[in-house]
């Protein structure tokens, strides 16, 4: 071979090694982008799982302020048996 082929064959090695090093860059980059995105999935899914409780909190607050804002017992006591019938046919449905 030539000293002209072999600088050739030289220079495309240096490239081939230049390339796999940024291959492997960006390989662990994206590795750790992965593990940031899982992360942040998890995050989501416990922030849902916050949003949902508190919607639950929120709907028993105005069941509620509506029981305590209507004023007569009776109405209050009304309302307060259909929830309880509620419940119980829930537990029921549980206890199968």
């Amino acid at each position: 071979m030539s000293i002209e082929q072999t600088e050739i064959i030289e220079g495309i090695r240096q490239k081939i090694q230049s390339v796999k090093i940024r291959l492997q860059e960006q390989q662990d980059e994206n590795d750790q982008l992965r593990k940031e995105f899982e992360a942040l999935q998890q995050q989501v899914q416990q922030k849902q799982s916050e949003i949902d409780e508190l919607e639950q909190k929120n709907q028993k607050l105005s069941l509620v302020k509506g029981i305590v804002a209507e004023g007569e017992n009776k109405d209050a006591r009304i309302q307060i048996n259909r929830i309880v019938r509620e419940i119980d046919k829930c537990i029921a449905l549980l206890n199968r």
